[in-house]
C-alpha cells in the first residue's frame, strides 16, 4: 500500500467537485473510497482505476446515493422529533419555561388578536432562520450558483432543517391566509382569532421542536 501525492488526490477531488455532488457526507464517503482504493493500485495504475472509480460512482450512482440519504436522514430526523413532544421526559426546567411561555403568550393573544399568528411566524424565521445561518454562513457555503468552482456540499441535516422550515411555514401559512375567507360571513367568523392563535401556536412547537432536536450549529441529530 501506498500513500498518494497531493496531485493524485487533488485529481480525485476535481473530479468529485464536478460531480456538484450535495451532501459533505457523500462526498467524503466517496473520497474515502477513492483513496482507500487508489492507494492499493500501482502508481503506473493510477488514472486506469480512478476511471473505472468514475464509471462505477456515474452521476446516476450519486444523484441515487443522495435520494437515499434524504430518505434515511428524514427517517431519522422523524424519529427525534417525535421524542420532543413528550413533554414528560424534558425535565423540571425546560417544562417551567414552557408553562411560563404560555402565561406570556395568552395576554399577548388577547392584545394582538390575529396579529399574534403573524408575531408568532417573525418568531419563527427571525429565531430559527438568523441564528442558523449566522453560525453557518461560512461552514456551509449558502449560493445559489452551481459552477463547481462555488459549489460546496452541505450537511444532510442542513438541508433536512431548511427543508422541513419551508415545508411546515408554507403549509401553515397556506392554511393562515385562505381559512378566514372561508370563514368570513358565517356562523363560525368569530373562531378566526382562534384559528390564528392555533396556527401561530403550532409554528412556535415547530421551533421548539427543531430546537431540541437539532443542534444548529453543527446540524447533527440529538440523541435523546
Amino acid at each position: 500500500m501506498r500513500k498518494l501525492t497531493d496531485i493524485e488526490i487533488q485529481i480525485i477531488k476535481d473530479r468529485l467537485d464536478r460531480c456538484l455532488i450535495a451532501y459533505v457526507e457523500i462526498y467524503d464517503e466517496l473520497l474515502d473510497h477513492y483513496i482507500t482504493a487508489l492507494e492499493q493500485t500501482p502508481k503506473e495504475s493510477f488514472i486506469i482505476k480512478k476511471e473505472a472509480l468514475d464509471d462505477e460512482f456515474s452521476w446516476s450512482i450519486i444523484k441515487q446515493m443522495e435520494k437515499d440519504l434524504q430518505k434515511v436522514a428524514w427517517r431519522e430526523l422523524m424519529n427525534t422529533v417525535k421524542t420532543c413532544y413528550k413533554i414528560w421526559n424534558l425535565g423540571w426546567k425546560k417544562i417551567g419555561v414552557l408553562m411560563l411561555t404560555t402565561l406570556i403568550l395568552i395576554p399577548i393573544f388577547y392584545v394582538a388578536g390575529a396579529a399574534f399568528y403573524y408575531v408568532a411566524a417573525m418568531m419563527f424565521f427571525v429565531i430559527l432562520s438568523g441564528y442558523s445561518i449566522y453560525y453557518n454562513r461560512k461552514k456551509y457555503g449558502f449560493t445559489l450558483s452551481l459552477s463547481p468552482g462555488k459549489h460546496q456540499p452541505k450537511h444532510i441535516m442542513a438541508a433536512m432543517f431548511f427543508g422541513s422550515q419551508g415545508l411546515v411555514f408554507g403549509m401553515i401559512n397556506l392554511f393562515a391566509q385562505l381559512l378566514p375567507k372561508f370563514l368570513q360571513n358565517t356562523p363560525y367568523e368569530n373562531f378566526t382569532p382562534i384559528l390564528f392563535l392555533f396556527l401561530g401556536t403550532l409554528l412556535l412547537a415547530f421551533s421548539w421542536v427543531v430546537f431540541t432536536s437539532i443542534n444548529l450549529k453543527t446540524f447533527k441529530l440529538v440523541k435523546s
